[in-house]
């Protein structure tokens, strides 16, 4: 159950990283497909990633900078990849994202433009999400 619970997300996430990027919002059916993935291989003890996504949930109240669509995701990925998972899951998504975007700025300033500063977070998310499932 947990090969058919990894290709479900992952192809949950993949969807969502497309409508992210070309709309820039999140469907609540792909966090609420995620959430429900969860129970086909559930512990209890993922429960505990709801912290992640509590402290992710104040991060975006205080910023303002983080759509309400990628804390929905993240939550519901808290619930499948549990406490430690969620952690490694964001650290990886953010990572991800500055190296990304130290790239475009560098390549957007040799073109003579600046960078975009508002950028997709679901495909970073699908990275952390895969990173972290292939090493925990």
């Amino acid at each position: 159950m947990a090969a058919l619970q990894f290709v479900v997300v992952a192809v949950l996430l993949g969807i969502g990283s497309v409508m992210d990027i070309r709309t820039r919002e999140i469907p609540n059916w792909i966090s609420a497909g995620v959430l429900i993935s969860a129970f086909f291989h559930f512990n209890i003890q993922n429960f505990w990633g709801i912290i992640v996504a509590v402290i992710f949930f104040s991060v975006a109240l205080a910023t303002g900078k983080i759509g309400g669509g990628d804390v929905k995701l993240i939550a519901a990925l808290s619930m499948v990849c549990g406490l430690w998972g969620s952690f490694a899951l964001l650290l990886f998504a953010q990572i991800s994202m500055l190296i990304f975007y130290g790239v475009s700025a560098i390549v957007q300033k040799l073109r003579g433009r600046t960078a975009d500063k508002s950028l997709p977070f679901v495909p970073f998310i699908t990275f952390g999400y895969v990173l972290t499932t292939v090493i925990l």
